[in-house]
Order: structure tokens, then sequence, then C-alpha cells
């Protein structure tokens, strides 16, 4: 899965960067939400159906994270209203719900990881940095960050399955 991840990721990052963008106006913040969307993403893709829509819902996911952050810090959101994702009324608080509770969860996942696995994630996934600039950063070889990211990945499903089991 990670590679077909992979694959996707290098398809799409383009169209979701700019679907935030678009949103924000902030390519700081367009960059964050990209982040975030291809971390949801490879958690929920198991659920795609349509290979064919798989652009359309990454879009879909960065534009309404853009918008939830902008509203969380009382911004404008720049989006025309016929862009605007639209979902059933009574949703809205049920995801900020399941959403706050999945970031708390992850925060407490992490933090249970291994300081080299831990380091390595957070400086991929939350920093956006490439293997090379870890690598780099930690005084490792490319090889050496791949593998442990792929490690803190797998404990990450682990500890995430026996946490919804216990």
């Amino acid at each position: 899965m990670d590679s077909y991840f992979n694959t996707l990721y290098a398809r799409y990052y383009q169209r979701v960067y700019y679907a935030a963008l678009k949103v924000t106006r902030d390519s700081s913040l367009a960059e964050d939400i990209l982040q975030e969307t291809f971390m949801k993403a490879y958690d929920k893709l198991h659920e795609v159906k349509e290979e064919g829509k798989v652009g359309a819902w990454l879009s879909t996911i960065a534009t309404r994270k853009a918008i939830d952050l902008l509203r969380k810090e009382k911004r404008h959101v720049y989006l025309p209203l016929e862009e605007l994702p639209f979902s059933e009324p009574s949703s809205g608080v049920e995801e900020l719900v399941e959403l706050r509770l999945q970031t708390k969860e992850a925060i407490q996942l992490i933090a249970a990881l291994p300081p080299k696995l831990r380091v390595v994630l957070k400086l991929g996934c939350m920093e956006g940095k490439s293997e090379k600039e870890i690598a780099e950063a930690l005084d490792l070889t490319p090889a050496c960050v791949k593998s442990r990211m792929y490690r803190a990945r797998m404990a990450l499903r682990n500890l995430s399955q026996h946490s919804h089991t216990a």
C-alpha cells in the first residue's frame, strides 16, 4: 500500500496544494493542509471505491480542512459559492468531535513511539521534510530514514489497532 500511496502523493500533491491555497491564500497554511490531507488519506485510503475519483476526494478533504482551519483562526474563507463542499447539516459537529478525538489519539500514539521513530515521523509528516532532508538533519542515510519511517507507520498502525480493541 505504501508504494500505491506514494504514487498517489506524487500524482495529486500539486492539486491538493492548490485546492488549499485557493481557500487560504497562504502558502505556508496550504503546505500544512497538504500534509494533513495526505495523513488523513493514508488512513482512509481503503475506503475509496472508485480510483478515478481519488483526486476529487483529496481536493475535497483539503478544501474542508482549509475552511475548518480558517474558521478556527477566525479568518475569512475565500472560495466561490459554487466550489464550497456541502455535506449534511448535522455532520459538522460530529466531524469536529471525531477530528478532535482522532487528533488526541494520534498525539498519544506518536508519543508512545520509540524516540528514533518518533523524530523521523515528526520531521517527515508534521514538518514535511523529504527523506534526504531528514537524513541530513539526523546524520543518517536516506535508506535508514526510509526504514525508520516505514517502521514508525507500522508501529502507529499496530498501536492504533490495539487501542481500538482495548
